[in-house]
């Protein structure tokens, strides 16, 4: 009976001891604390931060950038779809926000034949609209030939009066409203190099400009002695020759090369002989990348000189005109009206990150009433900085910030000023 007592103790030893040894089953929500390898410790591990893990916040502004970016939104309007795109501006400075539709194709025919038709109405009660046909690449890409039609109406355009020394007080509006028809034939005997002519006809009406309760009607404060056109209005018909050397590398958003234009055109008033003039335009552009172009110097200087009989008169709506977002940024629009005008721009422009650069500016320049006038003395100027949007290296969004001692303008435009 001892023996059988003592075999029923040594089973249930064995039994205590295996159970001490045997691993614990794991208990909802815990891990095993052991494994058969490390590796399942390190699976195990993995599984438990992935259910205890939440899904990251975002805020709705993030949410917002991220569906238009996703959406290729700016793509989209700067783009279009099968060539029917929404416009943002390009009305004249001092219009207002416009938009409008624009249909642009440019694959009939293998990109031979390119097609575009546009319309934008301002918040000002201006409207633009215009048709281009153009065959850009005649003769193995060594000709081209574009013909357009464009009408323009602008409610309120500046008027300061005439010169170099016209008083920001003295502030007017008109309106001007103008229709041109015109053809041009070039060639291009060498890359980059365009030499061709231009004809056209332009007919041309100013009248008072809408209400403004911060100016007067330029027809009520200035005389039609001292200003060239402002009673009396006549079409001209229009011919022109130009050259073009232009080798940079992307235009709507260059970052290496340079583009150099001169063009002379002849106006012949067909109504009232009395404002046949001829202008000769200059413009070069310089842009010098460093730092793998991510960093630019952009140059631009510009002139444009009238030249008359003696007796005949450059109506004052046809005038070289300093001022606005593209050449003077610290001053209004239209703020300068002579015969004759320069200006000169850089720019130091830098990528902050993909999709923005941002540009810091200085802007000189002057009318003149006579071309010997034309020099880099006694220039207005005007300083600054700006953001540039980009969508496939082309600028959607600008805005700049010029100050001058008239004080500061903000720029909201849909390209860059050159």
């Amino acid at each position: 009976m001892n023996s059988r007592f003592s075999i029923v103790r040594a089973v249930a030893s064995c039994a205590g001891l295996l159970s001490v040894l045997a691993p614990v089953p794991a208990q909802a929500g815990t891990a095993p604390f052991q494994y058969a390898t490390r590796a399942d410790e390190i699976r195990a591990e993995r599984e438990a931060r992935r259910e205890a893990a939440r899904p990251e916040r975002v805020s709705s502004a993030e949410s917002g950038l991220n569906a238009i970016q996703e959406k290729k939104i700016p793509e989209r309007l700067a783009f279009g779809y099968h060539g029917l795109t929404l416009v943002l501006g390009g009305l004249e400075n001092g219009q207002g926000f416009a938009l409008g539709p624009q249909y642009r194709r440019v694959d009939p025919a293998g990109g031979d034949i390119n097609v575009r038709w546009s319309a934008r109405y301002g918040l000002s009660g201006a409207y633009f609209g215009d048709a281009v046909l153009a065959l850009p690449h005649l003769g193995n890409d060594h000709a081209f030939v574009e013909a357009a039609a464009v009408y323009r109406n602008y409610p309120r355009i500046d008027y300061y009066g005439p010169g170099a020394l016209s008083d920001r007080d003295d502030r007017t509006h008109f309106r001007l409203e103008d229709s041109s028809l015109g053809a041009t034939v070039g060639v291009r005997p060498v890359p980059n190099l365009s030499l061709g002519i231009e004809g056209g006809a332009l007919f041309v009406n100013t009248g008072p400009g809408n209400f403004a309760p911060d100016r007067d009607r330029t027809e009520d404060v200035f005389d039609p002695q001292l200003v060239p056109g402002l009673d009396r209005q006549t079409d001209f018909l229009r011919a022109a020759v130009f050259v073009e050397y232009d080798y940079r590398d992307h235009p709507p958003g260059a970052r290496s090369g340079g583009n150099y234009i001169a063009r002379f055109t002849w106006y012949d008033d067909r109504d009232l002989g009395q404002h046949d003039f001829r202008r000769l335009d200059l413009e070069a552009q310089q842009y010098v990348p460093f730092f793998n172009k991510r960093r630019i110097l952009v140059f631009r200087v510009k002139t444009a000189m009238t030249f008359t009989n003696g007796s005949t008169t450059v109506p004052f709506y046809m005038q070289p005109v300093l001022g606005g977002s593209d050449d003077l940024r610290g001053y209004r629009p239209f703020r300068f009206y002579d015969d004759n005008l320069i200006v000169a721009n850089i720019e130091y422009r830098w990528e902050s990150f993909s999709g923005l650069d941002m540009a810091l500016f200085f802007d000189a320049g002057k009318v003149a009433s006579r071309r010997p006038e034309v020099d880099f003395s006694d220039l207005e100027t005007s300083a600054g900085f700006g953001f540039r949007f980009n969508v496939r290296n082309a600028t959607f969004i600008r805005i700049d910030t010029g100050f001058s001692h008239e004080g500061a303008r903000i720029w909201f435009k849909f390209a860059n000023p050159f």
